[in-house]
């Protein structure tokens, strides 16, 4: 089982070292990004309504996993910083 972004990342760096992964690997990762941006919109919503602090708990441990990921897309991120 992967726990963080970091071990998700050295996964999908070593398929792609024993060639495991398809051409579309990289249309999958961004999807992937895709859904963990939807993850945080909604731990973001759900703690309004609630003001329960496990939805920011939750919100800043997917965004930790996105920002780890991102690294593997955007290559010259002097744009995004």
């Amino acid at each position: 089982m992967i726990n963080n972004g970091e071990e998700l990342v050295k996964k999908i760096k070593e398929m792609k070292d024993t060639n495991k992964l398809d051409l579309a690997s990289g249309e999958d990762l961004s999807i992937g990004i895709m859904n963990l941006i939807s993850l945080e919109e909604h731990f973001f919503f759900s703690y309004g309504k609630t003001q329960d602090k496990k939805f920011l708990d939750m919100l800043n441990d997917v965004r930790k996993m996105r920002t780890e990921l991102m690294k593997d897309i955007v290559k010259d991120p002097q744009g995004e910083i």
